[in-house]
């Protein structure tokens, strides 16, 4: 039998829902080294922590080596161990929404969400928490909305009679997927070297810039033709010319005369000679 801390040697984490594949281990390790009930009772508890060897090797049947009594003992003290690994619909649930968001274009990614979701979908049916029909729907909802009609038309060409207004099987759904999607097909490789070449050239196109819009002579002289040419006016005001500048002379005769008029008396004879 291997060491406790071998690789290959099996362990119990204290997960009720894995005390019945633990034992299923160890079994076949046991029975492929031909061991005795009594050295299966001896060898097993080296396999699990100190605190769960104390406690089993109190239990019925260690003592007596009796191995198939030891091991119903134990089972008897983790609620549910009998049944293995339990799941639960949302387990489910979380495995159909995580895929959904996937992208699953190849066989190889159909089949990992098959080899997640059936071992969920096969307790929860076995244990009668959901219906064959409602995997069923489970399992198709888990599928990408392109990958759902790729299968579709498979589906509708495989059968004549198929039926949109039920789920089809999970198991014919994934048959119909592995051939739509299969690796072995002649375009599945993306690297093949004519599809490569098809793909680089169709990107090419894409990205090469638009050429210029090129006129010939009669139609750029028709384009000048039709132009309209704005000419703009520059009108200028002239200024009316200032009244002439009294001289200053003048000015000065005017000031004092009146002047000298202001110190006259109206009835004065220089009055009326100023005026």
């Amino acid at each position: 039998m291997p060491g406790a801390n071998s690789t290959k040697a099996p362990s119990f984490n204290g997960e009720t829902s894995e005390l019945l594949e633990f034992f299923e281990l160890f079994e076949d390790l046991a029975d492929a080294c031909t061991l005795t009930p009594a050295e299966k009772c001896k060898t097993i508890v080296r396999y699990v922590d100190i605190q769960t060897k104390r406690f089993w090797v109190t239990l019925t049947g260690y003592e007596s080596k009796d191995f198939d009594v030891f091991k119903t003992s134990i089972l008897a003290q983790y609620s549910g161990a009998a049944k293995g690994q339990r799941y639960t619909i949302r387990d489910l649930e979380r495995i159909v929404i995580s895929n959904a968001d996937n992208d699953i274009s190849t066989e190889t990614e159909l089949l990992q969400y098959y080899r997640q979701f059936r071992p969920v979908a096969h307790w929860l049916v076995a244990n009668s928490k959901i219906s064959t029909r409602e995997r069923d729907r489970y399992f198709w909802q888990g599928l990408p909305a392109a990958t759902r009609r790729a299968i579709d038309r498979r589906l509708e060409l495989k059968n004549p009679t198929y039926s949109r207004t039920e789920a089809t099987d999970f198991e014919e759904v994934l048959k119909a997927g592995r051939f739509v999607f299969s690796d072995d097909a002649f375009d599945a490789d993306l690297n093949e070297p004519i599809a490569t070449r098809i793909r680089t050239i169709r990107e090419g196109r894409t990205t090469r810039p638009k050429a210029p819009i090129l006129w010939d002579s009669e139609e750029e002289e028709e384009r000048k033709e039709v132009r309209k040419e704005v000419q703009t006016k520059r009108v200028a005001f002239t200024t009316p010319p200032s009244p002439p500048a009294v001289a200053k002379t003048t000015i000065d005769e005017v000031e004092a005369l009146a002047r000298k008029m202001h110190g006259l008396d109206i009835g004065d004879v220089a009055y009326s000679g100023c005026y």
